[in-house]
């Protein structure tokens, strides 16, 4: 049994909840796990590209109402993602000795990737809402910690690259 296979068997639930998302989801060798890779990179794209879609018209507000600290800081979390989607444009490093716990560990970091992404995007939705509605509270201290979110996918998405041993 292939070092993959083993680690899609152990993290059944994981790896079923991917192939749910991802067609063919697999990393057994190199055709697959680009396939594979390239797919994630455009789901993961499409979510983050939500985001930034929720913060043109907070940014153009902001810049209306001349708060330029709000605007400042909104154009940081725009800055910020920008930062990751070129990150997210470098493809994964296959590496033929790719063990097993490398495996498992691809597999959960997909998952956190995915669910964190999509999470980024109903945040940043709900503070579209508020700061539309005029409800949205200290945007600069939102900011603050959505920059800080974006950062620590940044950093998984770049562990992720490396996960196969690459």
């Amino acid at each position: 049994m292939s070092e993959w296979v083993r680690a899609a068997r152990e993290a059944k639930q994981e790896h079923n909840a991917l192939k749910k998302e991802i067609e063919g989801y697999s990393y057994k060798d190199p055709r697959h796990s680009e396939s594979t890779d390239e797919s994630f990179r455009r789901l993961i794209a499409d979510e983050v590209n939500k985001s930034r879609d929720f913060l043109f018209p907070m940014v153009e507000a902001a810049y209306i109402e001349q708060d330029t600290d709000d605007a400042t800081a909104l154009e940081e979390v725009m800055q910020w993602l920008d930062v990751f989607l070129l990150e997210l444009g470098l493809p994964l490093i296959w590496n033929e000795s790719a063990d097993y716990r490398s495996y498992m560990k691809l597999i959960r970091t997909d998952v956190t990737v995915i669910k964190n992404a999509r999470d980024l995007a109903k945040i940043l939705g709900k503070m579209n809402d508020q700061v539309m509605h005029g409800k949205s509270g200290s945007v600069v201290r939102k900011c603050a910690q959505l920059k800080k979110y974006v950062s620590d996918l940044l950093t998984i998405l770049k562990r992720r690259r490396h996960a196969l041993g690459g």
